[in-house]
């Protein structure tokens, strides 16, 4: 006879299994064409089985968003111990800047879309049913973004407004500039996995310029 521990260990197997099922799933067809059939099909088991891991679908994918903002602070907590940040001199100039801002935003990006390549189905869903999906999906979306937007602006606030300081300017609103950095990482971890034939470099690549011109911006702004 199977122990309590066999049981509540197969039990979050199966329930893994309907996540990369319905994972899949949303990858061929989205979010919004998910069915406890079909999820229940494709993972192998009785759609009545179903009941015993969620109650509903939207259950199963707030589910889904918990575990990637998982992933996300994983991925932030990592990129965060690769970052160095130079210190700059009083009065630095902008070139200056732009190199003290690449060890911020290399670190990032690199970090970042290893992750998304690594989680790419759950990532994607994640960032694409931002504005789309069910409300349920919607709101567990929009509050792990707002968790990982102050995750960001703790791990990086600091470094962020040091070069402002040295060189007398300001960051204006760091939430701001952590929500785009965000943003933009995610809309090229997506980019990534629709073109599988774009060079991973060449994204690594644009996305770094990118933040290193949003966080100059910001940097050298009045």
């Amino acid at each position: 006879m199977a122990s309590r521990n066999d049981l509540k260990k197969q039990k979050e197997k199966t329930s893994q299994a309907l996540i990369q099922a319905a994972l899949q799933l949303c990858a061929e067809e989205g979010y919004a064409s998910l069915s406890l059939r079909s999820v229940a099909r494709k993972a192998g088991i009785a759609p009545t089985s179903f009941y015993r891991h969620f109650r509903e679908i939207d259950e199963m994918g707030v589910e889904m968003v918990a575990q990637a903002k998982a992933v996300l602070d994983d991925c932030l907590a990592k990129a965060r111990k690769k970052m160095a940040l130079p210190a700059n001199k009083k009065g630095a100039s902008p070139a200056d800047l732009a190199k003290s801002i690449e060890g911020i935003t290399r670190p990032f990006v690199d970090t970042f879309l290893n992750f998304f390549k690594k989680n790419n189905r759950l990532l994607h869903l994640f960032f694409q049913e931002r504005t789309g999906g069910s409300e349920a999906m919607r709101i567990a979306i929009a509050k792990a973004t707002d968790q990982l937007i102050d995750h960001l602006i703790e791990l990086l606030g600091n470094d962020l407004i040091q070069p402002g300081k040295t060189s007398k300017n300001k960051t204006g609103n760091i939430r701001l500039v952590a929500e785009a950095m965000l943003m933009i990482v995610s809309r090229s971890g997506m980019e990534m996995q629709v073109q599988p034939e774009g060079k991973p470099g060449d994204i690594n690549a644009r996305t770094v310029r990118k933040l290193n011109f949003l966080l100059l911006g910001a940097l050298i702004q009045d």
